[in-house]
């Protein structure tokens, strides 16, 4: 279970979440650009911090403003995949995918036959992120941040560099990690297509607020 209360004044942006994500199944988090969609998510994932409130996974306390205590982004076990690919250009695609075992420690050995087989990445493994497509690099980016997740998965919006065919595509197969593995996704999205052929739960976000919650199949009919 993740449980968020955080506050964050950034500029203007009056940021203000309170959520609790009980099951392990993709919530979107849609909302217009400048909304703070990323902003939350990075406060998630401890690179940036709140002023003030908890954020709390299965009772691990990853920030606690009151107590001062706030784990680092490399304990919280949290996988990331970001707008841009930022796949490291002098590794293979086997290096990227598991970079994890170096930067944070983790022992995922046992994970990685498991991403290979469900991105389709066998043929890709020991080639460099300069000879692969779009497409190929955004599942490569999919397949770390699976490798490096112990704890919660955070999307923001992975299909935005995409065409429509590759954006299909690429949805087929985040379709099908929840259920092969058992942590949430928080998926950043302004878009409602995604929300509705991806998401089950959906928090809608409006000027650094989150301005209501649903299941994602009725978010159109609000």
């Amino acid at each position: 279970m993740l449980e968020v209360t955080v506050e964050k004044q950034i500029g203007d942006l009056n940021m203000k979440a309170d959520f609790v994500v009980e099951r392990p199944v993709i919530t979107a988090l849609i909302g217009k650009s400048g909304a703070g969609k990323t902003t939350l998510a990075n406060m998630l994932a401890g690179l940036v911090k709140p002023d003030r409130g908890r954020i709390v996974f299965n009772g691990t306390v990853f920030f606690d403003g009151a107590a001062g205590a706030e784990l680092p982004p490399e304990k919280r076990g949290v996988g990331y995949v970001f707008q841009e690919h930022r796949l490291f250009p002098h590794l293979s695609v086997r290096r990227n995918l598991t970079f994890g075992r170096w930067l944070g420690g983790r022992k995922n050995g046992e994970k990685l036959p498991k991403i290979v087989e469900l991105l389709g990445l066998g043929q890709l493994l020991d080639r460099r992120p300069d000879t692969l497509s779009g497409g190929e690099s955004q599942r490569v980016a999919i397949g770390r941040a699976l490798y490096a997740c112990e704890s919660f998965l955070i999307m923001d919006e992975p299909l935005s560099s995409l065409d429509a065919a590759l954006k299909e595509d690429i949805m087929n197969y985040i379709a099908m990690i929840p259920e092969n593995f058992s942590f949430p996704m928080i998926y950043i999205t302004h878009d409602m297509g995604e929300v509705e052929r991806l998401a089950e739960e959906a928090l809608v976000i409006e000027g650094g607020r989150l301005t209501g919650s649903c299941p994602a199949r009725e978010l159109s009919a609000r």
